[in-house]
């Protein structure tokens, strides 16, 4: 069964001037599919999941920081993460920091 999913951009009212907004566009026993809108000066404090992530940025500049390394999050980067791999996010401009998770349970 194939599945359309449509990340669209929230309206002005919708956006978090602070904060983070987390949006659940798909889910079901296998995958899913969530939008991260982080608003600058916030942070995704260090979390893992129990499951393999995909990540890719949409909208802005950000890193994603584990134990070891750093990742620039740019418009269209890709960043893989392995189950229970510790790791934070932040922006790091004054533009709204814009993600979609793909995980796979």
């Amino acid at each position: 069964m194939a599945i359309q999913c449509e990340i669209y951009k929230p309206s002005g009212d919708q956006i978090p001037d602070r904060g983070i907004l987390s949006e659940t566009i798909h889910k079901n026993d296998h995958t899913a599919l969530v939008v991260m809108h982080i608003a600058p000066g916030e942070e995704l404090n260090e979390h893992s999941s129990k499951f393999p992530v995909w990540i890719q940025t949409i909208e802005g500049r950000g890193i994603l920081k584990t134990p070891t390394e750093e990742h620039e999050m740019l418009p269209g980067n890709w960043i893989y993460l392995d189950p229970s791999e510790e790791h934070a996010v932040h922006p790091v401009s004054d533009q709204i920091l814009r993600f979609a998770l793909v995980i796979m349970k």
